[in-house]
């Protein structure tokens, strides 16, 4: 019984600090051209700051490898794919900042899987020259191996799941420029855990200098573009690297 209550207190707990936190951010999203961020509505993510590299997109290491990577385009005017958001505690249709969304990749997946992003571990080896990640693998390293743990962004999520529940706050890296951070906030979805804490999404590079999404304490201002309204929108293809030994390997 003691169990049972403990149970139940937990989850109240969790369930009223959230609705306390999103009633205290009503702010809405807006995408690049001062429009609300809309629910279900396909939308670039690209860096705020030019010179950083395009948007987000997808990749597979090799041809079979499953699920798909959340990465960076290497060139600016790459737009990447596009993607949606979704609320999950709130049925409406404007995203406002530091509600917990689903993010979905709006492409077909070759994996033949979920599109919705989650967070998973990884382990990546240590360059002790230059301190990049290489030989990014899941739960894989060889004895005597110098290794750190790496929270990247993969497809593969389910809806209202800690590891898939993301929000959008703003920030004002650069006073005038409107733009916002991506974070991963598993408390706020389907959880018992009293740990408040979101973390911000930004890139992590490998030793070859490939971006990859993943948790991060750098901050990573984003914008958003509509790509249906986009006239500089491109086909989209899910890239496969040719060199797989250098980069991540999801599960």
């Amino acid at each position: 019984m003691k169990l049972i209550i403990s149970f139940i207190f937990v989850n109240l707990f969790i369930f009223i600090t959230t609705l306390s936190l999103l009633s205290a951010a009503s702010s809405i999203i807006y995408d690049s051209t001062g429009n609300k961020l809309l629910r279900g509505i396909p939308y670039y993510i690209l860096p705020l700051l030019r010179g950083s590299g395009g948007g987000l997109t997808l990749s597979q290491n090799t041809k079979d490898a499953c699920p798909l990577n959340v990465t960076q385009e290497s060139f600016e005017v790459n737009n990447g794919a596009p993607f949606t958001f979704n609320p999950i505690i709130l049925d409406e249709e404007i995203i406002r900042g530091a509600y917990p969304v689903s993010i979905e990749a709006d492409v077909v997946n070759p994996c033949h899987g979920s599109n919705i992003w989650k967070v998973t571990t990884a382990t990546a080896a240590k360059d002790d020259d230059d301190d990049l990640l290489t030989n990014i693998k899941h739960k894989k390293k060889k004895d005597g191996d110098k290794v750190v743990s790496v929270q990247i962004v993969t497809t593969g999520g389910e809806f209202n799941k800690p590891e898939s529940c993301f929000q959008v706050v703003e920030d004002d890296v650069m006073p005038g420029l409107q733009s916002y951070q991506i974070q991963h906030c598993p408390f706020k979805c389907g959880t018992t855990s009293t740990d408040l804490t979101c973390y911000n999404v930004g890139v992590v590079r490998d030793s070859d200098g490939k971006g990859y999404l993943g948790r991060t304490d750098a901050i990573f201002p984003v914008v958003f573009t509509n790509s249906l309204r986009s006239s500089s929108q491109l086909s989209v293809k899910v890239s496969t690297s040719s060199q797989p030994g250098k980069l991540m390997r999801s599960e």
